[in-house]
């Protein structure tokens, strides 16, 4: 008997665990399932209609630290410090990191680390139960006037499928697809493989 209760509690906390009902517990389950490390394949696209730019590449994130490529453009990121790189242009630029950022592009590691007293959040159903989409107004001025997460639930997962800024006047809209964590290693910054090219530091 014993048992069979102690079987019943563990199946009662994963059914809890897949439950979400408010945005805060889908955003929380949400960053439950990326843990600390992860990667994205993205697919960004700026604009709406057929006034619209696209490009690809990819975030990893490993604890506080990140690399970005996209398009020709590279940035790697140790958490403090942020380097992008203009492969087009030869040229680094040398940046602190915006530890306020929500962006994905901006700073990845804090990307859906949303709080109640930043945000104002609204969560919107589809036809299929297990995908929602979160409006995130923010409550001081941060240059985005909304964020819409479209986030997927699968068990007690809940994956984000894509992310959009708005502006005034712009939209950037982020796709994404989860790479398997075991078969990457994250980039580090090393100044010697870009030796050739001019560094812009804004430090």
């Amino acid at each position: 008997m014993r048992r069979f209760v102690i079987t019943l509690l563990a199946l009662f906390g994963v059914m809890s665990l897949s439950a979400q009902t408010t945005p805060q517990e889908w955003i929380s389950a949400l960053n439950t399932t990326l843990g600390e490390r992860y990667a994205f394949g993205i697919t960004v696209v700026v604009g709406t209609g057929d006034d619209t730019a696209t490009l690809h590449g990819a975030i990893k994130v490993e604890g506080d630290a990140y690399y970005l490529m996209l398009g020709t453009m590279e940035v790697y990121s140790d958490g403090k410090l942020r380097y992008e790189i203009n492969n087009e242009r030869k040229e680094v630029s040398e940046d602190r990191v915006d530890l306020k950022s929500h962006d994905l592009l901006t700073n990845p590691t804090r990307a859906f680390s949303f709080l109640d007293s930043e945000f104002k959040m609204d969560m919107r159903s589809t036809h299929d139960a297990n995908t929602k989409y979160i409006d995130l107004t923010p409550r001081e001025d941060i240059g985005i006037t909304t964020i819409t997460l479209a986030l997927k639930r699968s068990g007690a997962r809940v994956m984000p499928e894509a992310v959009s800024y708005y502006y005034d006047g712009d939209v950037v809209t982020i796709t994404m697809q989860l790479i398997d964590a075991t078969s990457w290693k994250l980039p580090r910054w090393n100044k010697a493989s870009y030796a050739a090219y001019d560094i812009v530091s804004f430090l």
